[in-house]
């Protein structure tokens, strides 16, 4: 990733990164930063990231060859090396990461442009691109790129404010306990938005309370405005911990509530809130998704904008891929490709949303794997069978691992009107599948992102 905007000394990045410079011009500027060496301009600080599988500190010498006016090292870097430059500067640094989030919070200062922060268990990118819809009326406005939301896409995308811009939103993604420290600090937002709160993650974060305590932290760094799902013990206990006002939001409670719902093609509702009431009409289907334009709106009221804006924008809005993206196939039938992520919040909306649709009409819902649930995974595929089986979908697919665990809870309701079949993997269940979809008129493919059930979707979208 790169960001343009940066122009700062090698005196400024070491005095804000801690480090040391170790070799070239104090007085030198950098036009830019790149973590990928791939990605290098001519001007720009090498910012090298250790990750799971690779270590960025291997790249400096190529990143500089590239066009790097100079790089980040550690203390190991080999004094061998230095023939390789001319005079290109090195700044020894402790943790890259560190020095990448306290750049972002020192550009957040010198560009203090109104900036809304979303984080949540689930639906955090579509009130993103919500926000980012509703700001772009009035303002010039700076999103977060697709999902790169975690600890070096945020900091990054904070990086690239520039003067030019008069509103930014970005997405705070986090899977391990004190993630969200470093991006609600590279963040600084002026309204921070918690979407749901939920079991996800739970490899990295163990339990719900904690996943709460994590995504508050997003408000707690707010100057003005949090923005909260109401009716969530896990956060309301903690709401004493922030100073500036809370906005709740659900569909019957709340300082922000819809009602007159009305689902077709499109999700219409009357929002009632502190600005007044106005009509809404989004291009998505769902109940989940009118709690999503709810924090949405709330959000950006508080940032300036008005209902007026609100409403022409999510009007206007196409729903982001794979996020509840509605198909047309032949014969009036419909696919809900929704296969971005998967937990348990979002799976079972994705099913509810199926079952939405008009009486009569043959419903199949092609699930898999949720991922990163930890020792909970068993319970909540099991919970999650249980709960399918209740609802009035005519035939149930899984795929992956978790089958038996689905099957378990599955079975506590089966019936005669209702069938399941499970697969251990897609090209199975393909096999199977591509001469029974045509019996059905609305057709759901749900799962982590991990399964790629695009495999699924696109056959469809190709022979049924």
């Amino acid at each position: 990733m790169r960001a343009d905007e940066v122009k700062y000394s090698a005196r400024q990045i070491c005095s804000i990164c801690h480090g040391e410079i170790i070799r070239g011009n104090p007085e030198t500027v950098f036009t830019g930063i790149s973590t990928d060496s791939r990605d290098i301009k001519k001007g720009d600080l090498f910012l090298p990231i250790i990750g799971e599988k690779f270590n960025g500190f291997d790249y400096v010498i190529p990143a500089i060859r590239a066009g790097a006016r100079g790089s980040l090292v550690v203390s190991n870097f080999s004094d061998k090396l230095l023939t390789d430059l001319s005079d290109q500067v090195l700044i020894k640094i402790q943790d890259s990461l560190r020095c990448l989030t306290d750049l972002a919070s020192t550009h957040r200062i010198l560009f203090p442009t109104p900036l809304i922060a979303v984080t949540g268990s689930s639906g955090k990118t579509t009130v993103k691109e919500m926000i980012f819809a509703i700001l772009s009326q009035t303002y010039k406005t700076l999103a977060t790129k697709g999902n790169l939301n975690n600890v070096i896409g945020l900091p990054m995308t904070v990086l690239a404010i520039g003067s030019e811009h008069e509103a930014a939103v970005v997405e705070a993604g986090i899977n391990q306990i004190g993630e969200m420290d470093l991006l609600a600090k590279a963040a600084s937002p002026d309204v921070a938005v918690i979407s749901t709160i939920g079991p996800v993650h739970l490899e990295g974060l163990k339990n719900v309370k904690n996943v709460a305590r994590e995504k508050f932290k997003l408000i707690q760094a707010a100057s003005k405005v949090g923005v909260a799902p109401f009716g969530v013990p896990e956060l309301e206990e903690l709401y004493d911990q922030f100073k500036g006002k809370i906005f709740t939001f659900s569909i019957n409670d709340g300082d922000f509530r819809a009602s007159n719902i009305k689902i077709d093609e499109r999700t219409h509702f009357l929002i009632e809130s502190p600005w007044g009431t106005k009509k809404i009409t989004i291009n998505m289907r769902g109940k989940h998704n009118i709690s999503n334009a709810l924090a949405a709106i709330a959000a950006c009221l508080s940032l300036g904008s008005n209902l007026d804006q609100a409403a022409r924008a999510l009007e206007l809005m196409e729903a982001p891929s794979w996020r509840m993206e509605t198909v047309r196939l032949s014969s009036n039938r419909i696919l809900l490709k929704d296969y971005y992520n998967a937990n348990p919040q979002s799976m079972k909306a994705a099913l509810e949303t199926l079952v939405e649709f008009n009486q009569g009409a043959k419903k199949i819902a092609i699930l898999g794997d949720m991922m990163e649930l930890g020792e909970l995974s068993y319970s909540l595929h099991q919970k999650l069978g249980e709960f399918a089986a209740s609802l009035d979908i005519d035939k149930i697919v899984f795929i992956g691992q978790s089958s038996k665990a689905f099957e378990d809870g599955f079975s506590k309701y089966k019936s005669e009107t209702k069938s399941l079949d499970l697969f251990e993997d897609k090209e199975s269940a393909w096999k199977i599948l591509r001469n029974e979809l045509g019996a059905y008129d609305r057709i759901l493919v749900k799962a982590s992102r991990a399964m790629k059930m695009e495999y699924i979707a696109d056959r469809i979208m190709e022979e049924i």
